[in-house]
Protein backbone atom coordinates (compact mmCIF):
# COMPACT_ATOMS: atom_id res chain seq x y z
CA UNK A 1 0.00 0.00 0.00
CA UNK A 2 1.24 3.29 -0.97
CA UNK A 3 2.58 5.93 1.95
CA UNK A 4 2.37 9.94 1.54
CA UNK A 5 4.97 11.96 3.51
CA UNK A 6 4.20 15.94 3.30
CA UNK A 7 7.22 18.21 4.05
CA UNK A 8 5.44 21.69 4.32
CA UNK A 9 6.36 24.76 6.46
CA UNK A 10 5.60 28.57 5.77
CA UNK A 11 8.60 30.08 6.09
CA UNK A 12 11.20 29.82 3.44
CA UNK A 13 14.87 28.76 3.73
CA UNK A 14 14.39 26.39 6.17
CA UNK A 15 14.95 23.08 4.40
CA UNK A 16 11.85 21.79 2.73
CA UNK A 17 14.13 21.05 -0.57
CA UNK A 18 16.66 19.33 0.59
CA UNK A 19 14.86 17.24 3.26
CA UNK A 20 12.95 16.13 0.43
CA UNK A 21 15.22 15.07 -1.77
CA UNK A 22 17.47 12.86 0.77
CA UNK A 23 14.63 11.65 2.19
CA UNK A 24 12.96 10.55 -1.73
CA UNK A 25 16.82 9.39 -2.73
CA UNK A 26 17.16 7.60 1.41
CA UNK A 27 13.85 5.57 0.39
CA UNK A 28 14.76 4.47 -3.10
CA UNK A 29 18.11 3.76 -2.15
CA UNK A 30 16.64 1.36 0.15
CA UNK A 31 14.63 -0.27 -3.06
CA UNK A 32 11.26 1.54 -1.99
CA UNK A 33 9.28 2.98 -5.29
CA UNK A 34 9.52 6.57 -4.57
CA UNK A 35 8.07 9.90 -6.19
CA UNK A 36 9.03 13.21 -5.16
CA UNK A 37 6.73 15.93 -5.93
CA UNK A 38 7.61 19.79 -5.97
CA UNK A 39 4.57 22.50 -5.85
CA UNK A 40 6.49 25.62 -5.47
CA UNK A 41 6.22 25.11 -9.62
CA UNK A 42 7.48 28.76 -10.27
CA UNK A 43 11.02 27.91 -8.76
CA UNK A 44 11.57 23.62 -9.44
CA UNK A 45 14.24 23.52 -6.80
CA UNK A 46 13.43 20.12 -6.41
CA UNK A 47 14.54 19.31 -10.38
CA UNK A 48 18.15 20.88 -9.79
CA UNK A 49 18.87 19.61 -6.48
CA UNK A 50 17.97 16.10 -7.85
CA UNK A 51 19.48 16.71 -10.95
CA UNK A 52 17.13 15.87 -13.31
CA UNK A 53 16.26 19.32 -14.68
CA UNK A 54 17.18 18.40 -17.93
CA UNK A 55 15.27 14.98 -17.83
CA UNK A 56 11.93 16.85 -16.93
CA UNK A 57 8.99 17.03 -19.55
CA UNK A 58 5.60 17.23 -17.84
CA UNK A 59 5.62 19.37 -14.74
CA UNK A 60 2.99 19.40 -12.61
CA UNK A 61 1.06 21.99 -14.56
CA UNK A 62 0.98 20.36 -17.51
CA UNK A 63 -0.77 17.91 -15.31
CA UNK A 64 -3.39 19.86 -14.10
CA UNK A 65 -4.18 21.91 -16.91
CA UNK A 66 -4.52 18.67 -19.10
CA UNK A 67 -1.71 18.70 -21.24
CA UNK A 68 -0.43 15.61 -19.80
CA UNK A 69 -1.49 12.47 -17.97
CA UNK A 70 0.21 11.89 -14.42
CA UNK A 71 1.29 8.59 -15.52
CA UNK A 72 2.74 10.24 -19.06
CA UNK A 73 4.55 12.96 -16.47
CA UNK A 74 5.81 10.39 -14.55
CA UNK A 75 7.20 8.07 -16.78
CA UNK A 76 8.77 10.76 -18.60
CA UNK A 77 10.32 11.81 -16.07
CA UNK A 78 12.42 8.80 -15.92
CA UNK A 79 9.83 5.69 -13.72
CA UNK A 80 9.06 2.55 -15.33
CA UNK A 81 5.69 1.26 -14.92
CA UNK A 82 3.99 4.05 -12.95
CA UNK A 83 0.76 2.90 -11.19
Amino acid sequence: MAKVVVVTSGKGGVGKTTSTAALGAALAQAGQHVVVVDFDVGLRNLDLVMGAERRVVYDLINVVQGVARLPQAVAAAGLTNPR
